[in-house]
């Protein structure tokens, strides 16, 4: 039986350009390559989580609009159903973002307080038939909330793609079992500490922390232990457009396939880490999958 996820949370269309620096004001600057694609949190998740074997479901809020189309088309290449689980006006979510190629650092201006507002209506519910594991990214909590209580009732394990610290963002950890945050989470109080970090997620009821940290070892704890886990060195680096994505589409994909177990997270880490260095040698979110799948 084809193991699967369901991934809940932000579907953007994303329009990417490599450039030598980014332009200063008032310049202008010829891209050396250029990709569109979808993009998001749980919907690039939900990409690696697919291309690690699995099947993957994205719940999701898109408008009725011409431009949903080619992000539709492309999550739907890369093999993740779509649940237009609520809509909003106007065209999708749309992300301009510039790599810079001697360091793959990005640059991204994306419109998402339609995606935090909460003020959204769900209008299809999206299934947990099958479902071994849940991902939600912080976006769209009036879909997201309602799927992780569905699951922790169920007994499917739950994971929160927390990235920056925002408003709601503490109600999606007490709805969570592991909060996986990056080194930019930095709740009030905490001064961005990471022991602070930690302390904050699990007092709110998650129970296992993780904190991405880029090049640097990730750190994590849980009820019973804690330590770090070193990232593959990877050089060149090309592109870190949607690496924390991918660490936590692949990190979904140990939890629902093996099943959730503390005692087995710095391996699952690992194993997460490894599928990100591949990505990180070229440019885009996609080329790296179409290496691997040729």
């Amino acid at each position: 039986m084809t193991t699967s996820a369901l991934f809940a949370g932000l579907a953007t269309l994303d329009i990417v350009q490599l450039v030598e620096a980014l332009p200063s004001p008032n310049q202008k600057v010829a891209a050396l390559d250029f990709t569109v694609c979808a993009g998001g949190p749980a919907a690039n998740a939900a990409v690696a989580f697919a291309h690690c074997g699995g099947a993957a479901t994205l719940a999701t809020a898109l408008p009725e609009h011409p431009l949903a189309a080619p992000l539709r088309a492309d999550l739907e290449r890369c093999g993740v159903e779509i649940v237009a689980a609520a809509s909003y006006d106007g065209p999708p979510i749309t992300a301009s973002i510039m790599i810079t190629r001697a360091t793959g650092d990005r640059a991204v201006v994306s419109p998402t307080g339609v995606a935090t507002a909460g003020a959204l209506e769900p209008t299809h519910e999206a299934s947990l038939d099958g479902v071994s594991a849940v991902l939600i990214d912080g976006y769209f909590p009036s879909v997201s909330l309602p799927i992780a209580a569905r699951a922790r009732a169920a007994g499917v394990p739950v994971i929160l793609d927390a990235g920056s610290h925002k408003p709601h963002t503490d109600a999606m950890v007490a709805a969570c079992d592991i909060a996986v945050v990056s080194d930019d989470y930095a709740p009030p109080g905490t001064a961005g500490s990471p022991d602070r970090v930690v302390d904050h997620v699990l007092g709110l009821g998650a129970s296992a922390a993780v904190i991405t940290r880029g090049s640097r070892p990730v750190l994590y704890r849980t009820r019973t232990a804690d330590g770090s886990v070193a990232i593959p060195p990877v050089s060149p680096v090309r592109d870190t457009l949607g690496a924390g994505d991918f660490f936590h589409g692949a990190l979904a994909w140990r939890i629902a396939s093996l099943g959730r177990d503390d005692a087995r997270l710095a391996e699952d880490i690992a194993f997460a880490s490894a599928v990100v260095a591949r990505s990180l040698g070229s440019f885009g979110t996609r080329a790296w999958l179409e290496k691997e799948n040729g």
